[in-house]
């Protein structure tokens, strides 16, 4: 496994990816120096602030090296003509947005192991606006007591048209569990989107990152 990257260190994420052996490097160069030495499949995770689709290309031209590459892109901030071609190539390009830093080990582990992995199809847009947790309509009861509408008011961080991340205190909701997540609209009427709690990141501080996959939405 190579891992561009111009850190010096391996994220902790990476570490934590079963069963391979990496290869730091700090340049296009260094890696083709590096695959006349290697065989068989190889995967290369490319970690970076920005990601355009030029830079994308420039790698894929790589395929008439003959070798079986694979590419995983990392990145804050991706354009969006990158999903379009790794939605075509998705056997050879899988993007990923650093923000799901808790599951790019378990994404990039079922990826070496052979199994089908996809970038998302919807692309993520990050925000700063707060949001409120309440009961879902699709629960008997709330996931921290029964007499419990309101459970925590919170920060999205960002979202797309299938779900959203978000930051609350000491949430108490466990992954699988339903929740209503309510927001402001551009005309600042308040939204509600009917959720599940897809993966749950405590902090060291007392806060808690969610993932959240939209069901429904009513105003």
């Amino acid at each position: 496994m190579i891992y561009l990257s111009s850190s010096q260190s391996l994220p902790l994420y990476l570490k934590q990816v079963n069963g391979v052996k990496w290869h730091q490097v700090q340049s296009q160069e260094e890696i083709q120096s590096l695959l006349t030495t290697l065989k068989g499949d190889i995967h290369v995770v490319v970690r970076t602030d920005s990601l355009s689709l030029r830079t994308v290309q420039a790698f894929l031209a790589w395929g008439q090296l003959k070798l079986r590459l694979h590419f995983v892109f990392i990145a804050d901030k991706i354009e969006k003509a990158v999903y379009q071609q790794s939605l075509h190539r998705d056997s050879q390009v899988l993007v990923l947005r650093e923000t799901e830093a808790p599951h790019i080990a378990q994404i990039i582990t079922q990826r070496v192991l052979g199994a089908v992995v996809k970038s998302r199809r919807q692309e993520r847009q990050e925000t700063k606006s707060p949001v409120m947790l309440k009961k879902s309509a699709f629960a008997e009861e709330s996931p921290i007591g029964a007499w419990m509408q309101l459970l925590r008011e919170g920060e999205m961080m960002d979202f797309s048209q299938g779900g959203a991340q978000i930051t609350v205190l000491q949430s108490g909701v466990q992954a699988k569990d339903f929740v209503s997540l309510m927001y402001r609209d551009h005309r600042g009427s308040w939204i509600s989107v009917e959720s599940q709690v897809r993966w749950v990141k405590s902090s060291s501080t007392g806060t808690s990152l969610l993932g959240l996959q939209f069901l429904a939405v009513s105003a």
